[in-house]
C-alpha cells in the first residue's frame, strides 16, 4: 500500500510542472520559431536592404536634374572681366550626367551578387532554426517516452517487489530476493524522478527555441509513428548527395557569391583606368549682367557713341542656356603606386581567399554529407532491429515471471528480465530518436528543403 500512495506521489509532484498549454506539430513549431526569431527578422531585413542597394545601382543611370539662382560678384582692371562686375543667373532646368561603362556594370553586378548572398544568409538561417526547433522537438519526445518508459518500468518493479514481499511472508524466498526487489525499486524511484526533471528542462528548452517565454507548447508523439524509410546505401547516392549540398548549402553558395563580388569590386575598381568617363551636362535659364561702360578716351562733346552692349552686355534679364559633352580618361591610374591600383590588388587577395575557403568548406561538407548518412542508414536498420527486440524481451518477461512464481527461477533472473525490457524500450526509443535528427541533419546539410531527394535516386 505504501508503494503504491509513493508511486501516485511521484506521478503528482513530476507531471504537475510539466504541464503545457497546447500540443504543436513539428511544421507548426517551426513556423512559429521563425516567427519569433530576432536573427531571422534581421536576415529579412538586410535582404531588403540590398534590394535597395540595387536599387542605387541603377540609379547611377538617372541624370542629375535640379534649377539653381546664384550671384557672381568679380573684378579687373583690364581685359576681359573689366567689362563686368558680376551677373545674377537663374538655372530654370540644369541636368548633369556621367557614367563609366564598367563601373556601372561591375558596381550593378556587385549589389546583385549581395542581394544574392543576402537571400542566402536568410536561408541558412531558416535552416539552421529548423534544425535547432526539430531537434529540441525530439528532445522533448524522446525525454518524455523514456520517463513514459521508467514510470512503467516501476510499476513492474512495484508489483514484482509486492509478490516477493508475498512470497517472503509464506518462506517461498528468502530475506535477500526481498532485499533485491527493494532495492531495484528503490534505484528505479531516483531514476524516474530524474527522468522527469529532464523532460521538464526539455520542454522549456523547447519552448525557448520557439521564442517563448513560459511554457506553452509541447510536442506531438505521435510524429514519431511516422513511415521511416532506408536511404539508399550506393556509394553514387552519397556521391550525388554531396554534389546537392556542394549547389545548394548556404555556406558554399554564400562563399561562391563572395567571390564574384570580389571579382566584380575589382573590375570596377580597375574601371577608373580602363574606361574612360563619359559626362553630358547642360542648363537653360536666365542671366542679368552687372556692365561696365567701355572708356575709349573720347572728349565729352563727341559726336561718337559706339555701342558696345554686345560686349559688356547689358542690365536686362537674358536668355541663357550651354551643353557640354566630354569624355574623360584619368591617366594616373595606369601608375603602380596609384590608390586604384592598390585596390584591384587588394580585391584580387580576397578572390583568392574565398577559393581556398571554397575548396576546404567543400572537403567538410563531403564528409559531413557521409557522416549523416551512415548515421540514417545505421538507425534505419536498428529501428526494426529493436521492435523485435521489445517483442522479444515481453515475452521473456512473461515467462521470467511465471517461471518465478513457480520456484523456477531466482529474482535476481527475473530482474534481469525486467532490465531487459527496459534495455530494449529504450533502445527502440534511441533508435526512433537518431533516425528522424539524422534526417534532420542530412536535410540540413544538403540545403534542401524536401526529404525525398535523401531516400529517392530519381532527380539527381
Amino acid at each position: 500500500m505504501k508503494n503504491i500512495i509513493l508511486l501516485c506521489a511521484i506521478g503528482m509532484l513530476t507531471l504537475s510542472p510539466l504541464v503545457a498549454n497546447e500540443m504543436v506539430s513539428l511544421n507548426r513549431a517551426i513556423s512559429i520559431a521563425l516567427a519569433n526569431n530576432t536573427e531571422y527578422t534581421i536576415a529579412q531585413l538586410k535582404v531588403k536592404a540590398a534590394e535597395e542597394k540595387v536599387n542605387a545601382a541603377w540609379g547611377a543611370l538617372m541624370p542629375s536634374l535640379e534649377s539653381e539662382a546664384s550671384l557672381t560678384r568679380q573684378g579687373a582692371e583690364s581685359g576681359f572681366m573689366a567689362l563686368s562686375d558680376g551677373q545674377y543667373d537663374i538655372k530654370i532646368v540644369q541636368l548633369r550626367f556621367g557614367i563609366n561603362p564598367g563601373n556601372f556594370y561591375h558596381t550593378l553586378q556587385t549589389s546583385r551578387t549581395q542581394h544574392v548572398i543576402a537571400l542566402t544568409e536568410l536561408r541558412r538561417v531558416k535552416f539552421e532554426t529548423e534544425y535547432r526547433v526539430i531537434k529540441a522537438y525530439f528532445d522533448v519526445i524522446l525525454a518524455r517516452d523514456i520517463a513514459n518508459m521508467k514510470k512503467d518500468s516501476l510499476a513492474l518493479y512495484a508489483e514484482n517487489l509486492k509478490d516477493v514481499k508475498n512470497l517472503y511472508k509464506t518462506g517461498t524466498v528468502p530475506k535477500y530476493d526481498l532485499l533485491q526487489a527493494q532495492v531495484q525499486h528503490k534505484s528505479l524511484e531516483v531514476q524516474v524522478l530524474d527522468a522527469e526533471n529532464k523532460t521538464k528542462l526539455a520542454i522549456d528548452y523547447f519552448n525557448y527555441c520557439l521564442g517563448m517565454k513560459d511554457a506553452k507548447y509541447f510536442p506531438d508523439s505521435r510524429v514519431m509513428n511516422t513511415v521511416y524509410r532506408k536511404p539508399l546505401e550506393k556509394e553514387s547516392a552519397i556521391k550525388s548527395l554531396s554534389e546537392t549540398a556542394l549547389k545548394n548549402r548556404p555556406e558554399i553558395v554564400q562563399i561562391s557569391l563572395k567571390q564574384q563580388a570580389h571579382k566584380h569590386k575589382r573590375n570596377s575598381i580597375a574601371s577608373a583606368y580602363l574606361w574612360p568617363t563619359f559626362s553630358i551636362a547642360g542648363w537653360y535659364g536666365k542671366s542679368k549682367l552687372l556692365p561696365n561702360e567701355v572708356d575709349l578716351h573720347l572728349p565729352p562733346s563727341s559726336p561718337f557713341s559706339p555701342d558696345f552692349s554686345a560686349i559688356t552686355g547689358t542690365e536686362s534679364w537674358q536668355t541663357t542656356w550651354q551643353i557640354r559633352v566630354a569624355a574623360t580618361y584619368r591617366w594616373g591610374s595606369l601608375l603602380p603606386v596609384d590608390q586604384a591600383k592598390s585596390h584591384v590588388r587588394e580585391e584580387e587577395e580576397e578572390v583568392k581567399a574565398a577559393g581556398e575557403e571554397l575548396e576546404n568548406l567543400s572537403r567538410l561538407i563531403s564528409l559531413s554529407i557521409r557522416s549523416s548518412h551512415a548515421k540514417l542508414l545505421t538507425a534505419s536498420l536498428s529501428i526494426d532491429t529493436q521492435k523485435e527486440g521489445v517483442a522479444l524481451a515481453e515475452e521473456g518477461l512473461r515467462i521470467a515471471r511465471e517461471s518465478y512464481k513457480a520456484g523456477v527461477i531466482k529474482n535476481s533472473e527475473l530482474i534481469a528480465a525486467e532490465y531487459a525490457l527496459t534495455a530494449a524500450k529504450t533502445g527502440l526509443i534511441t533508435s526512433l530518436y537518431n533516425y528522424h535528427m539524422a534526417a534532420a541533419e542530412l536535410r540540413k546539410e544538403l540545403g534542401v528543403a524536401d526529404s525525398e531527394i535523401i531516400f529517392m535516386e530519381k532527380g539527381r
